[in-house]
């Protein structure tokens, strides 16, 4: 994949590929995110899912973990942990999300936002012609955050039939990526 390399910039964020060594800080993120796997189904370990997460355990079929990245985030200015991303190759001009988790005192301040908007631009630059994200359906505040960046397509629902307990289901968004190539619209037309 050459979309992402294992050192990339926005004007707030440093990404950095993380390593099983990084272990640690990959937990710390999931477990200020905790509440959130309530909402995504059984429950395991923080460790267990960590490792998966550093492992790229979690890759659809046919999947490969040479095109899975993960990288920690990190404030550019400070360096201070801000959260986590993952994503894969999926059919050849489809880039996926995996994982974005902030961890919460960077939610609502834009980073993902940020975050989301760079990966787009490198995306198309690239080749990619979309990109999904698979969003749990009781996870409001990710579907909502998800939509207002106009992932607003559904590519697919998976998941258990019937709502109870311990069901889960996600909805795969998907957005268009511009083609870098396209003549530019004029506006004053």
């Amino acid at each position: 994949m050459n979309l992402l390399a294992s050192i990339w910039e926005t004007n707030h964020c440093r990404f950095v590929e993380a390593r099983e060594h990084d272990l640690p800080a990959v937990a710390s993120i999931l477990a200020e995110n905790q509440a959130v796997f309530r909402l995504l189904g059984p429950e395991r370990d923080l460790e267990h899912r960590a490792l998966s997460v550093l492992r790229h355990d979690t890759l659809p079929p046919n999947g490969h973990s040479a095109h899975e990245r993960s990288f920690l985030v990190r404030h550019r200015s400070d360096d201070e942990l801000q959260g986590l991303l993952s994503v894969h190759r999926g059919h050849p001009e489809t880039l996926c999300v995996d994982h974005l988790f902030l961890r919460p005192r960077w939610q609502r301040r834009g980073v993902g936002r940020e975050i989301v908007e760079e990966l787009e631009r490198r995306a198309a630059r690239t080749g990619y012609r979309e990109i999904r994200v698979a969003v749990g359906l009781r996870n409001w505040p990710a579907l909502r955050f998800w939509v207002a960046l106009r992932y607003d397509r559904i590519a697919k629902i998976v998941g258990d039939l019937e709502d109870r307990e311990q069901a889960y289901a996600d909805i795969e968004l998907a957005k268009s990526l511009p083609d870098p190539d396209a003549p530019a619209e004029n506006a004053d037309v």
